[in-house]
């Protein structure tokens, strides 16, 4: 029997692609916050105003998104079973009028309680953030514990919380 194996070209390819991915992330997290959480309130779209100092005595995820985004559509459901279990904080960034998020909220199956709708993006200009979608893990001492930029699964939220001991 003749196996084949992968010729040296596409290793190549398949290495430059790997490279370029953490070449993006390491451009993407670069400006990211890190330490204490900067300071900022906001209006959730159910009306509660949320005061990033203090945190509650729990942790939280905080959660940069975009309506316009497929990777936060993908990772949605993910989000919803974490926020089940964990406080998370959703911030729309640029995302249309209340109205509009509410609707893709609505659609979605998303509680309105912890958006944020960051329509200027000076929230998102806070925290550095670039790309979405931006995660960041709050420990219950008000500092970023972790920072994550794309596609997160459920396993991999849960294991971040865990291990920042939220």
């Amino acid at each position: 029997m003749n196996i084949k194996r992968p010729k040296r070209k596409t290793i190549m390819q398949l290495m430059m692609i790997v490279l370029a991915i953490f070449i993006i992330r390491a451009y993407q997290q670069q400006d990211l916050t890190t330490g204490q959480v900067p300071s900022f309130s906001s209006q959730t779209l159910s009306g509660e105003v949320i005061n990033s100092s203090p945190l509650p005595d729990q942790g939280v995820l905080i959660h940069f998104w975009a309506t316009w985004c497929p990777v936060c559509n993908l990772e949605n459901d993910n989000i919803q079973a974490i926020s089940k279990d964990f406080k998370v904080l959703n911030i729309a960034i640029q995302s249309g009028s209340d109205l509009e998020i509410q609707a893709h909220a609505e659609d979605n199956n998303m509680q309105l309680d912890n958006i944020i709708n960051d329509q200027s993006g000076s929230i998102s200009k806070l925290f550095g953030v670039k790309g979405t979608p931006s995660s960041f893990f709050v420990n219950t001492k008000g500092q970023i514990q972790f920072t994550e930029i794309g596609y997160v699964t459920t396993l991999g939220y849960r294991l971040r919380l865990w291990w920042a001991g939220l």
